[in-house]
C-alpha cells in the first residue's frame, strides 16, 4: 500500500513541476519576440557597382532612415532604430570583390547591420525618405573619391596638391593691373614676370583681347580667375611654366597615353559620340570588328572616361512575359473573371506585403507571406537572388490559374489556345508565333502549272517592353488570332482558305509582375448541320424522311492573361588594356 501511495506522490509531483515549466515556457513565450509591433525587416541585397562601388537595397514596412554607425577600413556599420529582424539573427557571405560576409542582429530595439568588405568606403547618398519600404545606400571606394577628386581640382584648375618650387599658384604678393584690350598671351608674359618664372604660351592659348582691372589682389587669386575664364592650364618645368589647354599640355608634357576598352552591350555607333560629349575627350577612335574603342588622354581623364563607359555599357535590363491566350464561351465569361481577380487578387497580395515590390522572402515562406503580420517568423532571413522570389511568385500565379483554366476546360466552357513565354531586352520588340501553315494553290501559269502559297492562322504576339522607374514597365502590345473556317472555289476551281482574324492594339503601363488582362476579340459564328440515321436516310426519295437539319450559334471571345517580369542582369567591371 506504501509503494501504491509513493506512486501516485510521485506522479503528482511530476505533474506540478511539468505544469512550473509550461508557465515558464509560457512566459518566456510571452516575452518573446517583444519588438515583434516595430516595423519588420524583410531583406537586403548587396550589389557591387563597376569595380569602386556598392549597392545596397534594404527592404520592409515603414522603416526609418538608416543610420551609418562606422565606416572602418574593412567593415560597414549600420542600423534601423526601432526596426524588427524576425529571425533575430541573420548572415551570407555574397562573395562579391568588395563585399564578403554580411551579418545582420537585432540589438534591444534597432536592427544593426554588419558589412565586410575588401576596401575602405564612403557613403555617397541615401535614397528614400522615411518611412519608406525600401532604401538604398550608395558606397564608393575611399580611394576612387579621392582619385576623384584629385581630377576635379586638376581639371579646374587650382593649385596642384604637391606644390613645385617657384609655382605661381603658391606665391600670394599683391598685384594691381589696369590692363585695357591686352591680348590674352601678354597678360600671362605679365603674370610670368611677376612670379620671376619663365612664361611659354602654348599655340592652344587663344589670341583673345583682355580687359581687367586688379588693385592689391594676391597673384595666384588673379592668375586662377584668368585660367578658369578662359578654360586654360599650366604645367612647370624646372623654371619655365607653360600656359595651355589641358589636352595641349598633355601632349606637350607627354603625359598623354592610348587605352583600349571593351565594349560589351552598348551600340558601337553611338559609345564615340556618347563618351566625348560627357568626358570632353577628343581622340576616340572605334573598331566596330572587335568591339573596342581606343580613347588618347591624360591619366586623370581616363578616370572620367572608366567611370561614363562603365554607365553607357551596362547590359541593361531584360522583361520575361508569361501569357495565357484563352478561348471562352459566352457561359464561361463569368468564371474567366473570377480566375483573373483571384490571381490579381494574389499578386496584390504579394505585391502590399513585400512594401511595394517583390524580391525578398523568410527562407521557409511561400511566396504572399505578409511580414507584417507577424505569422511564423522563426526561419532566417533569406534574401533570394536570381530572380529567386521572381520565380516562386511566377510559380504561385501560373499554379492559380492552370488550375482555374483547367476547371473551366473541363466543364467545356472554354479552351487555352497557347502558353507562351519570351524574354527580351528593355526597349526591344518581340515576337511569339504560334501558328499553322496552311498550303493552297494561289494561281496557275498557261501551261497548268500551279504557284503555291501558304495562310499563316493562330495565335501572333508583338511586345515591346520599357521599362521605366520602381518597377513599371510600358507594353506596346499587338495581339493577332484567326483560323480557317472554309474554303471557297476560284475562277480555275482552286480551293482558298477562308479564314476569320482578330486584332488588339494597345499601349498598357503596369507594375513589375503585376497580371493584366487583353480582351475583347469576339467571334459570332453560326453553324448548319445536317444529321442523318446511317442506312434508312440512304433510301431514294424516303431517305428525307430520315434526316434533320440544325442551327447553332456559338459566340467566343479571345483573352490574354499575360505578367511582366522585370529581370535585372549582374554587371562586371569594364576591360581596359594600356597600350602605350
Amino acid at each position: 500500500m506504501k509503494r501504491v501511495w509513493k506512486f501516485v506522490f510521485l506522479i503528482f509531483m511530476a505533474l506540478v513541476l511539468f505544469g512550473n515549466a509550461g508557465a515558464v515556457q509560457a512566459q518566456g513565450n510571452a516575452k518573446e519576440n517583444p519588438w515583434k509591433d516595430l516595423p519588420p525587416v524583410a531583406g537586403l541585397m548587396v550589389n557591387q557597382l563597376g569595380s569602386d562601388g556598392i549597392l545596397i537595397e534594404l527592404k520592409g514596412g515603414s522603416l526609418p532612415l538608416p543610420e551609418v554607425d562606422a565606416l572602418a577600413s574593412d567593415e560597414i556599420t549600420f542600423s534601423l532604430s526601432g526596426a524588427y529582424l524576425a529571425s533575430g539573427t541573420w548572415e551570407r557571405d555574397f562573395a562579391l570583390p568588395l563585399v564578403g560576409m554580411v551579418r545582420a542582429e537585432q540589438v534591444e530595439n534597432r536592427v544593426v547591420f554588419k558589412i565586410r568588405v575588401n576596401e575602405p568606403m564612403i557613403l555617397k547618398k541615401i535614397e528614400g525618405t522615411p518611412p519608406a519600404n525600401k532604401y538604398m545606400l550608395r558606397f564608393s571606394a575611399r580611394d576612387y573619391v579621392e582619385r576623384e577628386n584629385v581630377q576635379k581640382d586638376l581639371l579646374a584648375p587650382v593649385a596642384p596638391v604637391a606644390s613645385v618650387p617657384g609655382d605661381p599658384f603658391t606665391k600670394t604678393t599683391p598685384i594691381t593691373l589696369d590692363l585695357r584690350d591686352v591680348e590674352l598671351r601678354d597678360v600671362f608674359r605679365m603674370f610670368g614676370e611677376y612670379s620671376k618664372m619663365n612664361i611659354i604660351a602654348d599655340p592652344s592659348v587663344p589670341n583673345t583681347m583682355v580687359t581687367m582691372s586688379l588693385k592689391a589682389v594676391p597673384l595666384n587669386e588673379a592668375l586662377g580667375y584668368l585660367m578658369r575664364m578662359y578654360d586654360m592650364s599650366y604645367a612647370i618645368m624646372g623654371k619655365t611654366v607653360i600656359i595651355g589647354t589641358p589636352d595641349s599640355l598633355g601632349k606637350t608634357t607627354g603625359k598623354e597615353s592610348t587605352r583600349q576598352f571593351k565594349i560589351a552591350y552598348a551600340d558601337m555607333k553611338a559609345v564615340a559620340g556618347l563618351l566625348t560629349g560627357l568626358t570632353g575627350v577628343n581622340k576616340v577612335v572605334v573598331d566596330e570588328r572587335l568591339r573596342a574603342i581606343y580613347v588618347t588622354g591624360r591619366s586623370d581623364q581616363f578616370f572620367e572616361v572608366e567611370k561614363v563607359l562603365q554607365h553607357i555599357d551596362h547590359p541593361g535590363r531584360q522583361v520575361m512575359l508569361q501569357a495565357r491566350i484563352i478561348e471562352v464561351t459566352d457561359s464561361g465569361k463569368e468564371e474567366l473573371e473570377t480566375i483573373i481577380d483571384a490571381v490579381y487578387s494574389q499578386w496584390w497580395f504579394n505585391y502590399s506585403s513585400a512594401g511595394a515590390g517583390l524580391g525578398y522572402v523568410y527562407a521557409d515562406k511561400p511566396a504572399g507571406y505578409n511580414p507584417t503580420t507577424g505569422d511564423n517568423r522563426a526561419a532566417p532571413l533569406a534574401p533570394i537572388t536570381g530572380g529567386g522570389l521572381k520565380n516562386i511568385a511566377t510559380n504561385s500565379l501560373t499554379k492559380m490559374l492552370d488550375f482555374g483554366l483547367k476547371a473551366l476546360i473541363t466543364k467545356n466552357k472554354g479552351k487555352v489556345l497557347a502558353d507562351p513565354s519570351i524574354i527580351t531586352l528593355d526597349g526591344q520588340k518581340a515576337v511569339i508565333k504560334l501558328v499553322e501553315n496552311y498550303p493552297y494553290i494561289s494561281e496557275r501559269d498557261e501551261a497548268g502549272n500551279p504557284t503555291w502559297s501558304e495562310k499563316e492562322v493562330g495565335p501572333i504576339l508583338e511586345f515591346t517592353p520599357v521599362v521605366g522607374r520602381d518597377g513599371m514597365v510600358s507594353i506596346t502590345l499587338k495581339i493577332e488570332t484567326g483560323e480557317i473556317i472554309g474554303t471557297y472555289r476560284g475562277q480555275a476551281g482552286e480551293q482558298f482558305p477562308q479564314t476569320t482574324n482578330r486584332q488588339v492594339n494597345t499601349v498598357i503601363r503596369v507594375r513589375d509582375g503585376e497580371p493584366f488582362v487583353v480582351g475583347g476579340l469576339y467571334k459570332d459564328q453560326e453553324k448548319s448541320e445536317t444529321h442523318r440515321i446511317p442506312i434508312l436516310s440512304d433510301i431514294p426519295l424516303l431517305g428525307e424522311l430520315f434526316k434533320y437539319k440544325s442551327n447553332s450559334r456559338d459566340k467566343t471571345e479571345v483573352a490574354m492573361i499575360v505578367i511582366p517580369y522585370v529581370l535585372d542582369i549582374p554587371d562586371t567591371t569594364l576591360e581596359k588594356i594600356v597600350l602605350k
